[in-house]
């Protein structure tokens, strides 16, 4: 959920929450209102009858006789008179005029009429229907001002929030352009909101810091390929010389160890160095590569040591999958994996590479599994020339490209499975 419409819903949740609790608040005081009303009404109407019957002779007894729609007067004796205790109530009264019973608020009371020295009970009532409608139209009219009021709080809050989002949007819109390599710098947004300002500020002297970091990790790489690189060479150009003019086979055979360390420690140098340049991107050209061509060229280079290890190359699949990346990076990628297919091979063994739609898969013999294959050092059987980054460096370019590349075992064989997205 995007944070505007987070946002959005809180505010309404809350809001509608309160405008509830004031509603139900409010109606509850309209009613008190309404009883109060009703109930004063009534109580003026019971002092004016009593004044009445207290001054008129017969007034008691002749509405007791006629009844009108809206009093009912008993004659009580003196007892029954104490025991009456003035009160309101809300109750039902059969109107013969209307044919059924409908809500009145009815006082209740007893009084003594002085005219005739007797005791009566009183009761006074009138009609709610009139308020029963003021009622059921104040509901009405609170739930359109509840409506109005959240599709204006929605509407208004939708158009603030999304202005006052807009700094952080368009930051967000610069830093997903941003890339290390470029050495260019986020262009960020002019903003009065103190927030923001200050979120541009730790952004920018964020990048700063990682820029100036690339910057100096990109020199070191690049000093490294050329002062350790160049000495590793000359080395072992004068090993090698010495090796030719040695006449004794034991120092031969030293200088040959010394040779294989060194070559190794080349190599390693040579990948460990590779691998820093994919993880920082260092090798962005990229190019629409047909991988079935630089798999073709791949087993032809590897055809020599696929004879000297007596192991069979099988090709499979008719299709000829290409993807946009680096094409030096395509050709070390496969490179790597046949390398290694062939080289951790059982003589008399097979490699076989799949071409799909969808996948490349080059599959080698094997006698059990190999776990965490993908480690950087992560040396598969016994070959000590082997520096055990291989596997690490096909991983790093199938990450760098969004490749999905995966290893399993099954039926003696190795399997790994160039997804391409």
């Amino acid at each position: 959920m995007k944070l505007i419409n987070h946002l959005i819903w809180r505010i309404t949740l809350v809001f509608t929450v309160v405008m509830l609790f004031w509603s139900a608040c409010y109606f509850v005081l309209q009613m008190k209102e309404i009883h109060d009303g009703n109930d004063e009404g009534l109580t003026n109407l019971k002092q004016e009858f009593i004044a009445k019957a207290n001054r008129l002779p017969d007034f008691a007894e002749k509405m007791e006789r006629e009844t009108p729609l809206n009093l009912i007067v008993k004659e009580i004796s003196k007892e029954e008179a104490q025991r009456v205790v003035e009160n309101f109530k809300t109750t039902k009264v059969y109107f013969p005029t209307e044919l059924e019973r409908e809500e009145v608020r009815m006082l209740s009371s007893a009084f003594f009429c002085t005219q005739n020295g007797k005791y009566y009970q009183i009761q006074l009532f009138t009609s709610t229907v009139e308020s029963d409608d003021l009622i059921e139209n104040m509901l009405y009219l609170l739930l359109g001002l509840w409506t109005a009021l959240i599709l204006t709080l929605i509407i208004v809050s939708k158009i603030i929030i999304s202005r006052a989002n807009k700094p952080f949007y368009r930051l967000l819109s610069e830093l997903k352009k941003f890339r290390l390599d470029n050495n260019t710098m986020v262009c960020f947004p002019e903003t009065k909101i103190e927030e923001y300002r200050q979120l541009n500020e730790a952004v920018e002297e964020l990048l700063t810091k990682n820029m100036e970091v690339f910057t100096e990790q990109k020199q070191f790489i690049e000093n490294s390929s050329h002062e350790l690189q160049t000495p590793l060479a000359v080395v072992i150009a004068k090993l090698e010389m010495l090796l030719e003019k040695c006449q004794h086979r034991e120092e031969a055979a030293e200088i040959a160890a010394l040779l294989n360390t060194l070559n190794r420690m080349k190599r390693m140098n040579s990948n460990l160095l590779l691998l820093s340049k994919i993880k920082n991107s260092q090798l962005p050209n990229a190019s629409v590569v047909n991988l079935r061509e630089v798999v073709e060229n791949v087993l032809a280079d590897f055809e020599d040591f696929a004879a000297y290890k007596q192991v069979t190359v099988e090709r499979r699949g008719d299709f000829s999958p290409s993807m946009r990346m680096n094409r030096d990076l395509a050709h070390i990628l496969f490179s790597n994996l046949i390398k290694n297919a062939i080289a951790h091979n059982e003589a008399g063994g097979k490699v076989v590479v799949s071409c799909e739609a969808n996948a490349i898969t080059v599959s080698n013999s094997g006698n059990q599994a190999v776990a965490n294959v993908f480690s950087r050092y992560r040396r598969g059987g016994n070959d000590k020339d082997s520096c055990g980054l291989g596997l690490s460096i096909v991983k790093s370019i199938a990450d760098l490209h969004k490749l999905e590349v995966a290893y399993r075992f099954e039926e003696a064989m190795h399997h790994f499975k160039i997804a391409l997205s």
